[in-house]
């Protein structure tokens, strides 16, 4: 989504209301690390395995990280109508395990967790491949998996088909890897016909996201307004924050500015911050 439309968006909400369109961008599998084998489609938010043949080690990370910083974050994967039971894993792959994606190992080592559609889950700390848990759901053709990473702690939350296996919001996650510079959200399809479809906005999404929770494609807009007349802005480069507006001009502004009360405002390359209170007339033309 453009700087503009989120700026749009943002004025449609009226403050602190759900946005009624998304905010953000959709994620994409990485084009530049994908394995022979596979076929990718929907703008590269699909993966399925087109080679046939069994225990196919190859999978396919995101182009885009979750950094520790971004906080916790949502996204869906909806199954490709493949077997009934998935022999694959989804999840999330660690920074040191993303450059294995065609080295036919299993997404599930060096602090990377993996799902596994006969219902176990996999991580490992070191090269040593580990199930660390039996007895989660099976997934396999057509449904909907849900997941909650909290990249600080290296937490993953699943579940499949609207019911979590364990509460994102209030309860413990259902396995903790440890820390990473990044994670990245993986597609795997281990047999002929399997994969799926990232999903990484509420508008892609078949279950809601939880609270507390922001979706992978989620970016956190560089404006905000609580109350607007009239906006127009061209040429921005940095946040502003409004609280209240009856019209606001820039054109070309490139430093941060505040107002808590403004009738009228005009900015042309300002190239200073700017703080009041309240504020009847403000014109800045090219101050240094």
């Amino acid at each position: 989504m453009s700087l503009l439309m989120m700026r749009g968006a943002i004025l449609a909400q009226g403050g602190d209301a759900a946005p009624p369109v998304d905010i953000g961008a959709i994620w994409q599998l990485d084009t530049t690390r994908r394995p022979s084998g596979y076929t990718l489609s929907d703008g590269n938010q699909t993966a399925v395995n087109t080679s046939g043949g069994t225990n196919y080690l190859r999978w396919l990370p995101t182009a885009k990280a979750i950094l520790p910083t971004d906080g916790r974050r949502y996204w869906e994967v909806l199954c490709a109508p493949g077997a009934a039971t998935f022999d694959g894993y989804m999840g999330v792959v660690a920074a040191a395990q993303r450059e294995e994606f065609n080295a036919g190992l299993n997404p599930i080592t060096l602090g990377s967790i993996g799902w596994r559609g006969t219902g176990a889950l996999w991580s490992s700390a070191t090269t040593t491949a580990q199930q660390s848990l039996t007895g989660l759901p099976t997934f396999g053709a057509n449904d909907v998996l849900m997941f909650v990473l909290d990249p600080a702690l290296g937490r993953l939350w699943i579940g499949k088909n609207g019911v979590w296996r364990d509460d994102p919001v209030s309860g413990a996650a259902t396995w903790t890897a440890g820390g990473s510079s990044a994670f990245y959200p993986q597609i795997q399809g281990r047999n002929l016909g399997d994969g799926g479809t990232l999903r990484s906005l509420p508008s892609q999404f078949s279950y809601p996201v939880p609270p507390g929770v922001t979706a992978l494609g989620y970016l956190d807009p560089d404006l905000r307004i609580f109350d607007a007349a009239a906006f127009l802005e061209i040429g921005w480069d940095r946040g502003l924050s409004v609280a209240g507006a009856s019209l606001w001009i820039s054109r070309g502004g490139g430093a941060h500015l505040t107002a808590a009360d403004t009738a009228f405002f005009i900015e042309h390359g300002g190239g200073r911050g700017a703080t009041w209170t309240q504020a009847n007339l403000y014109i800045e033309v090219e101050l240094p």
